[in-house]
């Protein structure tokens, strides 16, 4: 028990000593308004590139970014604006567009009537409704966390905010009407506006014969006596530009979009002259061009201009990361302007001015780089994965059959304990192109094992040597921002969007496992043991503090794992053996671990709390069943990957290689965990440590199979001097 005591006590000093807890507020202000101008199937792009004055205006002069475009589905337009007014990821439903006037007439009867026969609720004549609301709350009700469809709406109107939406996006065959999506009610009712066709204007040379009337919308917002406390316009011309492109000429298709964009830039520029210093003005673009959606660049722009948004990137809580944001932070965003309490369940936090002017240049350049690794991520780890796959193959063949042979394999494996460091250190080079890349991975990779090799030909101590170097980086990184994890072909990935900052679940396993890997080896080469001990014991409660510190990014799974994996070492390398009890100790270290960390979170903000900060206040406001809706996510998304990810493929042939060489050649294991106990400590470790992130890490797998990376390798390559 006193193990686990020391370790509690270190963990706690450093969690106290670096987490913050005291955050300024923004000042109120009276009388606040918001405009939207939802401009959609744009690029950043194409605001540098056209004569749009009062858009560029608002971009030197606020706050700017990217936002990605994700939801609880696929990036289609239904699912991306129920996510932008639910604040967490949602989805819509096949007919969710289909919004009007209530006193529109649809199919031969009037909008209220439809939707009085929908849902039992007969809607006032100028509000608007959306007809297919019972299924849109039916899609979410299936969801495995908290969704609330018309949330926004909702928390609006009962803090005496009114609403209005004006504009859609209809063409000569559909109508198209999502933006009522964001800031309908629980009922499914935008308290007044017009969505109708009134809105638009014949015009033969537009796409599909109709464009906005502007003239006629900045007529309805001017004559209304009292504005709406927050008014969205749907500028639709640029997606039917976008969607007209099939079309027409090319040439054509460029006349389209650009007088669009002309359009829209000339409606903003009128709106914002007539409006108040008080208010403050968003350009929103839910989705990209369908040519960006075929190149896989899920990046839009966002701008935000009035009070508190002065000029520079924007940036969120969320994301952490300067000039990029998600759709979710707009929800909390607006709440937090009406200073109305945001809901603990959100996944979004407000949008603030990160600090740092930038520019729209390294804006593009950002987005080029994050699009690159979203498209290229995949391929470099599956590539990785695959050869990981056929080295551990063909290092049991050749034991098997060609054992004079065994020796040529250690590069290879020394090649699979490298690639996490080379994968990390390649941010520092320019790498966003695909030749660049290839030649950087190889180089890094060469160098590293050539200069390990002069300190050890070929020896075992490669693997403590490698494990120590990718610590180091790792926790230096964690240190200076986070660059190289924010950039890595191994780390998360912004456009997916599951994490953004801190350690995600590769490097996680491969810190936990690097860390377990020089640390127990030192205990071979050293012979201080009781020194070496206290040291270790230092090591293992920074690690901890990085991987769990609510300031870095708390990772809870990651936590869980680390503190397992990290105890059973120090059990171990102390003399004691693994029994009941002393499992129970870890345990209650590892629950009391857990209260402080919720606790320690807790204490911040909730626009700064972390997920399991979140989780403290969701179970306090929702109760037990919004953790087992945690649990259940985590376990789908575990099943999915054990089911699906290359990563499970080379988490069960490291095992099997590992189980056929426990028994055949025979006694060779067992031999070598007799002569290198510390090995076996690291060993046993490890596994357990695969164990905690398989059951506690929603992508736990990919925790175990990078955990074994150092070990894995390490064992088979002391199968090879044993029998060699």
């Amino acid at each position: 028990m006193k193990f686990v005591a020391r370790i509690m006590g270190l963990v706690l000093a450093f969690l106290i000593l670096f987490s913050t807890v005291s955050y300024g507020q923004v000042n109120s202000i009276k009388d606040r308004k918001i405009v939207i101008f939802i401009v959609d199937r744009v690029n950043l792009n194409d605001y540098v590139e056209n004569d749009l004055p009062n858009i560029k205006y608002l971009m030197e002069n606020g706050t700017y970014g990217l936002m990605t475009v994700n939801s609880d589905g696929g990036r289609t337009p239904e699912n991306v604006y129920m996510t932008i007014g639910c604040g967490t990821r949602a989805v819509g439903s096949e007919k969710a567009s289909l919004n009007f006037n209530a006193s529109e007439i649809v199919n031969g009867e009037q909008a209220s009537i439809i939707f009085k026969r929908n849902t039992g609720i007969k809607p006032q004549v100028f509000n608007i409704v959306n007809l297919d609301f019972a299924q849109v709350e039916r899609n979410n009700l299936t969801r495995n966390h908290i969704v609330v469809p018309g949330l926004l709406g909702t928390l609006l109107k009962q803090n005496g905010k009114t609403v209005a939406v004006f504009g859609n996006e209809d063409t000569d065959v559909e109508q198209r009407r999502y933006a009522p999506l964001i800031v309908m009610d629980e009922k499914g009712i935008v308290d007044f506006g017009d969505v109708s066709d009134n809105v638009l204007k014949r015009d033969p040379f537009s796409p599909f014969g109709i464009m906005t009337d502007y003239d006629l919308l900045y007529q309805k917002y001017t004559e209304m006596k009292e504005k709406p406390d927050l008014t969205v316009f749907q500028l639709g011309d640029t997606l039917r530009a976008n969607d007209y492109h099939k079309y027409a000429m090319d040439k054509i298709n460029e006349r389209n979009k650009k007088r669009a964009l002309y359009e829209a830039d000339k409606f903003i520029g009128k709106v914002i002259r007539e409006g108040s210093p008080n208010t403050l003005y968003i350009v929103l673009t839910p989705l990209p061009p369908s040519k960006d959606m075929g190149q896989k660049s899920y990046l839009t722009p966002i701008i935000l201009f009035g009070p508190g948004f002065t000029k520079g990137y924007v940036t969120s809580d969320t994301t952490k990361r300067e000039g990029i944001v998600t759709n979710t932070d707009l929800m909390p965003t607006i709440l937090q302007y009406f200073d109305i309490p945001i809901p603990t369940f959100l996944m979004g936090h407000p949008l603030y001015n990160s600090g740092y002017k930038g520019s729209v240049d390294k804006l593009l350049a950002e987005s080029h780089k994050l699009v690159f690794n979203y498209t290229y991520r995949p391929i470099f780890l599956r590539t990785y994965v695959v050869l990981e796959i056929i080295i551990l193959i063909l290092a049991l063949l050749v034991l098997f059959f060609l054992k004079k042979y065994a020796v040529y394999l250690k590069p290879l494996l020394f090649f699979v304990s490298t690639i996490p460091l080379t994968f990390l250190l390649l941010p520092l080079f320019n790498y966003t192109s695909l030749s660049n890349s290839i030649v950087g991975i190889l180089f890094l990779t060469a160098v590293a094992i050539i200069a390990i090799h002069e300190i050890n030909p070929y020896g075992y101590y490669f693997y403590a040597i490698i494990g120590l170097i990718t610590s180091l980086v790792l926790l230096i990184d964690l240190v200076t921002g986070q660059y190289l994890l924010k950039n890595s072909f191994l780390s998360y990935d912004v456009i997916v969007g599951a994490r953004f900052y801190g350690l995600g679940n590769e490097y996680l396993g491969v810190l936990i496992g690097a860390v377990l890997c020089f640390t127990t080896m030192a205990f071979e080469i050293f012979s201080n043991k009781k020194l070496l001990l206290a040291i270790t014991s230092i090591i293992y409660a920074l690690v901890f503090y990085f991987i769990a510190a609510p300031s870095i990014g708390t990772n809870v799974g990651g936590s869980i794992t680390a503190f397992g994996a990290f105890a059973v070492a120090l059990l171990l390398l102390s003399g004691k053996k693994i029994n009941i009890r002393n499992l129970l100790y870890i345990g209650i270290g590892i629950v009391l671990m857990l209260i402080g960390l919720f606790y320690l979170d807790s204490l911040r903000p909730v626009s700064q709390q972390t997920h399991i900060g979140q989780t403290f206040a969701l179970v306090k406001n929702h109760g037990i069943e919004s953790l087992l809706q945690i649990f259940e996510r985590k376990l789908l998304m575990n099943y999915k990957l054990i089911k699906y990810s290359i990563w499970s493929r080379v988490l069960l042939t490291l095992i099997g290689v590992l189980l056929i060489l426990f028994f055949k050649p025979v006694g060779v294991l067992s031999e070598i965990f007799k002569k290198h106990s510390y090995i076996r400590i690291c060993f046993v470790a490890t596994i357990i440590g695969s164990i905690l992130a398989l059951v506690f890490n929603d992508s736990g797998i990919v925790a175990a199979a990078t955990m074994m990376v150092f070990v894995g390798p390490m064992l088979i390559h002391l199968v090879i001097d044993e029998i060699s």
